[in-house]
């Protein structure tokens, strides 16, 4: 039976937000922790385990946490230091961020970390060089690729199954985010925001079929979406078209995500990505 993958982006929704407005970085919300519980319980209730891909700037504030999600069997992987888009950064700046994002989680976790995300998927072409420089500094595989055409993300181009990016420096493996084939049409269902708003169904379809096809789908989720509390961030919700816009979106039917996931676990076999090499 085909394998899937589960990850989880570990980051602090209010403190990026908040960073892209102002300017200002402040400190994650204490609710991250309790909100990454509520993942970490899922996968409990299911016998699964994960790739959580943690931001710096969150494990410097929460040690701790990284420390119990590791111990109780999960991956940890990179999703940078700062957060800072992958189309902001030049060569050397995201190769002292990775090497910084790296060697924190190490000293947490004392285990090595190979697996890279990149902030908000800001990869835009399969021959960038942010492949090179993972490969230089021991990464195996990314999972920032998402085979579709979005209006802030996608290469509609990549595969839609796990491929090799050859690089100077040596091969990275790359796990593209779940997408379902509809025609010409490559819709994604990876998770978040689309398991709130494409029906059961169709959800439990593309599982069905990459499953058949033999193709790891992979899926993503991040705190918020396991929030028991309205999201907001005061100040901004108003000031903000695109902050006012992302808040009714996260707020909608957040109470799907985790009901759905948890079909989709007891239903299909999932995996940390490190395991699927």
């Amino acid at each position: 039976m085909t394998t899937h993958g589960l990850t989880f982006d570990l980051e602090s929704w209010h403190q990026l937000v908040r960073r892209r407005v102002t300017g200002e970085t402040r400190s994650a919300e204490s609710s991250v922790v309790s909100m990454a519980h509520r993942f970490l319980d899922v996968c409990d209730e299911t016998r699964t385990r994960a790739t959580f891909f943690v931001v710096g700037l969150l494990a410097e504030q929460y040690p701790e946490l990284v420390r119990e999600i590791s111990a109780q069997g999960h991956e940890i992987g990179s999703h940078s230091y700062e957060h800072r888009l992958l189309t902001t950064l030049s060569r050397s700046e995201l190769r002292a961020d990775l090497e910084r994002s790296k060697k924190q989680l190490e000293d947490l976790t004392g285990k090595p970390v190979v697996g890279f995300r990149a902030p908000e998927f800001s990869v835009q072409s399969t021959d960038h060089f942010c492949f090179e420089v993972l490969a230089e500094l021991g990464f195996t595989y990314d999972s920032s690729v998402f085979p579709t055409h979005g209006a802030r993300y996608g290469i509609p181009t990549a595969s839609r199954l796990p491929f090799s990016i050859e690089t100077p420096a040596g091969p990275i493996r790359e796990y593209p985010l779940a997408t379902l084939k509809l025609g010409r049409v490559q819709l994604p269902i990876a998770g978040g925001s689309y398991f709130r708003l494409i029906p059961a169904p169709l959800l439990r379809r593309a599982l069905q079929s990459a499953t058949a096809d033999g193709c790891t789908a992979v899926l993503y989720f991040h705190p918020y979406e396991f929030s028991e509390d309205w999201l907001y961030v005061s100040g901004l919700g108003r000031k903000n078209l695109a902050i006012a816009r992302s808040l009714a979106l996260h707020n909608f039917q957040t109470r799907r995500v985790r009901e759905r996931l948890v079909a989709m676990l007891r239903s299909f076999r999932f995996a940390p990505l490190g395991e699927l090499s």
